[in-house]
């Protein structure tokens, strides 16, 4: 980090307390919140449903937000990239996050929202460890629906037998992304011409991903369908080589897109459908549009051997989509892709109905900061 981003760093620290300071010394009963973006590329995606967030709080909060992003300028946020500084911020009621952060405002109850619908796993083995630690530090993790507290909770069971550890309590909030779409959704409006390819981090479990593919992929879509293709890489991957390869051999083509938009309401908004390997943006895609999701799973023995087939991310599948094993057949699929996403809506919809606080997640989030003690 070069000199003039941590003396920027250090004065919105110091700015930080002081309107902290000066809000406790007129307001000592009322909280607060300090939400933190910990990863600079994946700020921008989150920023919008997180502010919309707390525009319904009342008077009795006070909300801040830190970020690593340059030149990201809106009211009540402050640039603090050196995170090691958060703790030396004060008198922050409560810490929240939708990234997992290392470091906290001083003394805060630390609130993580998990930002995945779907229980898509969470780290490879070798890391989880690492996560479990990372984790732990927190006092509550706010979930979208049941079967991310099961994840989660046998998540620690796995590494945490001896329950020696204390444990954050995990609570069923809704899912904060998706009510913001359907709220903001112009899906009567628009066209569906396009198909979104949307891979997960290759690096991630490297054996489930699709992203070596990717190129065929979209050579076959685009000479043998009339659908326009956009490829949407993970946002901490934009800039990689591999990547820009692809972006590199089709932006030519007029009916190629590389979309880097921090929000994909309209992108998704266009869509027939998404193809995707074991992203948990599938989810949010086919609730949102109610258009099906072509799951590339090259290896389903691979699957089974992991134990990951009894994740509901891969059981349910079926009822948002289709697997398919061999890329050759994506094209095929396409041309029946109507009759696919007739027989999939039903499904889709009971199982969006799982989400207890469906519609709800902003109320349901505030009812349970207003019952934290700080």
């Amino acid at each position: 980090m070069n000199s003039k981003k941590k003396f920027i760093t250090l004065i919105n620290v110091i700015k930080l307390n002081i309107i902290i300071f000066k809000f406790k010394i007129f307001n000592p009963n009322k909280k607060v919140i300090f939400f933190y973006h910990p990863r600079k590329l994946l700020t921008l995606i989150h920023i919008h449903y997180i502010m919309d967030l707390f525009n319904s709080f009342n008077k009795n909060y006070l909300i801040l937000y830190g970020h690593e992003v340059d030149k990201f300028y809106k009211k009540d946020h402050y640039f603090v990239s050196h995170s090691f500084l958060l703790k030396w911020i004060f008198k922050v009621n409560i810490f929240m996050s939708v990234n997992v952060c290392d470091v906290f405002t001083n003394n805060s109850k630390k609130i993580y929202i998990h930002h995945d619908i779907s229980t898509t796993p969470l780290a490879n083995e070798e890391r989880e460890k690492v996560l479990l630690k990372r984790l732990l530090k927190y006092d509550f993790i706010f979930t979208s629906n049941k079967k991310t507290i099961s994840m989660f909770v046998n998540f620690f069971k796995k590494y945490n037998s001896n329950l020696n550890l204390k444990i954050p309590k995990i609570v069923e909030t809704g899912y904060l992304r998706l009510d913001y779409l359907k709220k903001n959704n112009n899906l009567d409006r628009l066209i569906n011409n396009t198909i979104v390819i949307a891979p997960t981090d290759y690096r991630h479990i490297e054996n489930l991903s699709m992203f070596n593919d990717i190129e065929k992929i979209i050579k076959d879509l685009l000479l043998e369908t009339s659908f326009n293709i956009v490829f949407r890489p993970y946002p901490a991957l934009r800039s990689t080589l591999k990547t820009l390869k692809i972006k590199n051999t089709y932006e030519s083509n007029k009916r190629f897109k590389f979309d880097t938009s921090e929000n994909y309401l309209e992108v998704y908004s266009k869509s027939t459908c998404m193809i995707t390997d074991i992203s948990g943006t599938a989810y949010t895609y086919a609730f949102f549009t109610k258009k099906p999701v072509i799951f590339i799973s090259k290896d389903e023995k691979f699957l089974k051997e992991l134990g990951y087939n009894k994740l509901d991310y891969f059981v349910d599948r079926e009822k948002v989509g289709i697997i398919i094993e061999d890329i050759n057949e994506i094209k095929n699929n396409i041309k029946n892709i109507l009759s696919i996403e007739k027989k999939t809506k039903p499904l889709n919809d009971l199982l969006e109905k799982e989400i207890t606080y469906l519609g709800k997640s902003k109320s349901r989030i505030f009812e349970q900061i207003e019952n934290i003690e700080k």
